[in-house]
């Protein structure tokens, strides 16, 4: 039995490795749905399922991706993994806050999630490399923001100065605003001529000849940078020292040195600084994003470029919304910007709240609490308990249910497993696994009948014993079930 679309994991043809049987984990994968479905309406959710099974899918789908070697698949699952693994474990941690729908909740995305990791083969090594590739995402993520930060502020400080440079109204202040643009300015010109690949881009018969202009060009901006040294020095001394005044009532020095901060002379300096930086910082992206690295080097630099790529959408999004402030409707600009906070805000709490959940998957598969080959399934049927404890305020009936299907989703899931480890994915075992699996559902069928007959006997003829009651019918359904499947 095939899956639609590309397939996520790598099944082995014999051995312990690969997930369980097609056929099996189509059966518990039922059970799940069917289980969720159910609890949503139970609940008065009826769409339960279609919001969990995109976010785990999602998230899992990013685990599955981020196995590969390719540059694209890593980012993409990393990607993945930090939009969508943050919601989901917001959901199991904090939706056991809001009550016993809650937890129903809880547990329902636990067990999705389970399944999903069984059809997708992820687990054990993978998950920890893929969460710990979900760390360097998140320092990135810090580490791009305070950057962005940083360069905000020079952006605001250096408009201030541009700005009070062009409106000052002395000879001593239009010499020192000079001199500090000319002196920023070669300095970017400097930094531009490091990182553009001019003598690489030159024909090989001129590359010397181009060598001695750049070596001219660099001892120029240094030269420029000393008298731009120079000219501050003079400007100290015009503070200390009144100018001389001309005949008529006007310096003739004052003028000149005035007409060096306007802003036809100070602009362009800024835009050829400007461009100078924009030039250079493009050039160095590209380098890196051309270079060959390994495999493990690139995984970590699609970590890493996962986390800058949110910080410059996040970047893009706040100056539209600004622009869109100054010139479109204020409260379309307003709404967009509380969205780019929230976002914000969701991008700097859920990777640590993930990595917390990560973290105790990673203690528990050590400490052999989650079994390392069968995480997917026994998380499926751990998250259909939970399930069936937040769903006791319901009906009794759910909880039975809830309970039969864990049991089924272990059965049906520790078989597949065992014909991989016996066969491998290639002999066609469907029938085999269709008489257990029916055999299976039918023995859990007929202990949920069980245990409601004994739930309507306790309600009919001993309603006085109230919870206690409920307890015992609950505990003796899941002896009657549990016997006969492993048994």
């Amino acid at each position: 039995m095939s899956l639609a679309g590309p397939r996520l994991d790598r099944p082995s043809a014999i051995g312990d490795e690969g997930r369980p049987r097609a056929a099996s984990l189509w059966i518990a994968t039922l059970v799940v749905l069917a289980l969720t479905v159910g609890a949503g309406v139970a609940v008065g959710e009826p769409s339960l399922v279609t919001l969990l099974a995109t976010v785990v899918g999602l998230t899992v789908a990013g685990f599955a991706l981020t196995d590969r070697t390719g540059f694209v698949e890593l980012f993409v699952g990393y990607g993945l993994i930090v939009s969508f693994g943050p919601a989901f474990a917001l959901i199991v941690l904090f939706a056991p806050v809001v009550g016993p729908a809650g937890i129903a909740v809880s547990g329902l995305t636990i067990s999705l999630f389970g399944i999903a990791m069984a059809w997708a083969d992820v687990g054990g090594d993978e998950t920890i490399q893929a969460v710990g590739g979900c760390a360097l995402t998140y320092g990135s993520f810090l580490f791009s923001s305070a950057l962005v930060a940083i360069c905000a502020g020079l952006v605001v400080f250096g408009s201030v100065v541009l700005l009070g440079v062009i409106e000052t109204s002395t000879a001593a202040g239009s010499l020192a605003g000079f001199a500090f643009v000319a002196i920023v300015t070669s300095l970017c010109l400097v930094v531009a001529l490091w990182a553009l690949p001019i003598r690489q881009f030159t024909a090989r018969s001129r590359r010397d000849r181009v060598e001695r202009r750049l070596e001219r060009a660099r001892k120029g901006l240094v030269f420029a940078i000393m008298a731009a040294f120079g000219l501050g020095a003079v400007a100290v001394v015009l503070l200390v020292v009144p100018a001389v005044e001309g005949t008529g009532g006007t310096n003739f020095l004052e003028t000149i040195f005035l007409g060096l901060t306007s802003p036809v002379v100070v602009l362009p300096f800024v835009a050829i600084g400007l461009a100078s930086i924009a030039a250079s910082v493009l050039t160095v992206g590209l380098r890196l994003l051309t270079r060959r690295f390994e495999t493990d080097t690139s995984r970590w630099i699609a970590a890493i470029a996962v986390g800058v790529a949110i910080v410059a959408l996040g970047t893009t999004a706040a100056i539209l919304a600004a622009v869109a402030i100054a010139v479109v409707n204020p409260t379309v600009a307003v709404s967009l910007t509380s969205l780019g906070l929230m976002a914000f805000v969701f991008f700097a709490v859920g990777p640590p709240v993930f990595l917390l959940v990560g973290f105790a998957v990673f203690v528990a598969v050590v400490a052999g609490v989650v079994p390392d080959r069968a995480g997917g399934p026994a998380l499926a049927a751990v998250g259909l308990v939970l399930a069936a404890v937040g769903l006791a305020w319901v009906h009794p009936i759910p909880v039975f249910a809830c309970l039969a299907g864990a049991a089924v989703v272990w059965d049906v899931s520790t078989y597949g497993l065992g014909l991989t480890a016996e066969l491998g994915h290639l002999p066609d075992s469907r029938r085999l696994e269709l008489f257990h699996g029916v055999l299976s559902v039918a023995v859990a069928i007929g202990a949920v009948l069980v245990a409601v007959a004994l739930e309507l006997v306790r309600t009919s003829v001993f309603g006085g014993f109230g919870g206690t009651g409920a307890l015992l019918a609950i505990g003796i359904g899941a002896v009657i079930l549990l016997f006969p499947l492993r048994g």
